[in-house]
């Protein structure tokens, strides 16, 4: 047998003419069909220096992250990345390398400013909140004191879907990032000069801990939920909610008045994630 045997040959490239790859190649995917959702659970923390929340009178009626889906005009998917190890030595004459550590780049979001500023205000509270000033802000000896990554730490994902996604006949399903842990880290300047008018637009680089991906999905996704009898049904969307509302952040309940949650569990107590729990990991035992 021929070493070289697992080469192509003739019979497997494609031949056939450009008329039957019209169904192939005419159906791209387009850059301009996304929306971003920002899947908040910890913003009643963050935003308690405004009061919690965004009043609806300065969002025209809406959830401020429903605002901020809309508002935000570019996004990015992401890629990935492995550091590798290089073992030399382990077979005679031959170097070879090794996935040691996967890492992922940060997450780069633009948003048009509206004239209320919500945008703005919302992520500009989201980055004090991370290191605020503890004392006057005035004072010579004024300090800053960092929060708890698991208190401002967030979800947020990215949907991608197509022009006909939303068509009965239509064959397209959604594909959707889920970024954890989020929190901001770079939120450019925005020049403001006399001239010509232009759209005020922000720029936020985000630092996350992992994404996930479900590809090619229907709206309603099946889960199973535990039930007391140990029996388990199926539900439909993320746990049975639709997406962008999770059920550990709203304890366990969907309410038709809070899709996107309520940034507390139904025991009026913030979210915490026990997986990145920091705060069961500091040293000592004297309360905050």
């Amino acid at each position: 047998m021929s070493s070289n045997n697992l080469f192509p040959r003739k019979r497997d490239l494609f031949q056939k003419s450009t008329r039957e790859l019209q169904e192939v190649v005419g159906r791209p995917s387009v850059d301009t069909q996304f929306q971003v959702i920002f899947s908040f659970g910890n913003y009643q923390n963050w935003l308690s220096e405004i009061g919690g929340d965004i009043p609806k009178s300065r969002t025209n009626g809406l959830d401020f992250k429903e605002k901020m889906s809309i508002m935000c005009a570019e996004a990015e998917l992401p890629g990935t990345q492995y550091q590798t190890s290089l073992a030399v030595g382990h077979h005679q004459g031959i170097q070879e390398e090794f996935a040691n550590l996967r890492t992922f780049p940060p997450l780069n979001l633009t948003f048009y400013v509206d004239a209320d500023h919500v945008i703005l205000e919302v992520l500009e509270t989201w980055m004090t909140f991370i290191n605020p000033i503890s004392n006057n802000k005035r004072n010579m000896n004024a300090f800053g004191r960092f929060h708890y990554p698991e208190d401002y730490k967030e979800i947020m994902h990215i949907t991608k879907f197509e022009r006909d996604t939303f068509i009965k006949e239509s064959q397209t399903k959604l594909s959707s990032y889920e970024f954890v842990n989020v929190w901001p880290t770079n939120m450019t300047s925005m020049r403001v000069a006399y001239g010509n008018s232009n759209v005020l637009r922000l720029s936020v680089r985000f630092a996350y801990d992992r994404f996930f991906t479900n590809f090619h999905y229907d709206d309603a996704l099946s889960a199973v939920e535990n039930t007391s009898d140990g029996e388990g049904k199926l539900r439909g969307g993320q746990g049975g909610l639709r997406l962008g509302s999770t059920t550990r952040r709203q304890g366990g309940r969907y309410s038709p008045k809070h899709p996107y949650g309520t940034g507390s569990s139904n025991r009026g107590e913030p979210y915490i994630n026990p997986a990145t729990n920091y705060r069961n990991r500091r040293r000592g035992s004297g309360s905050r």
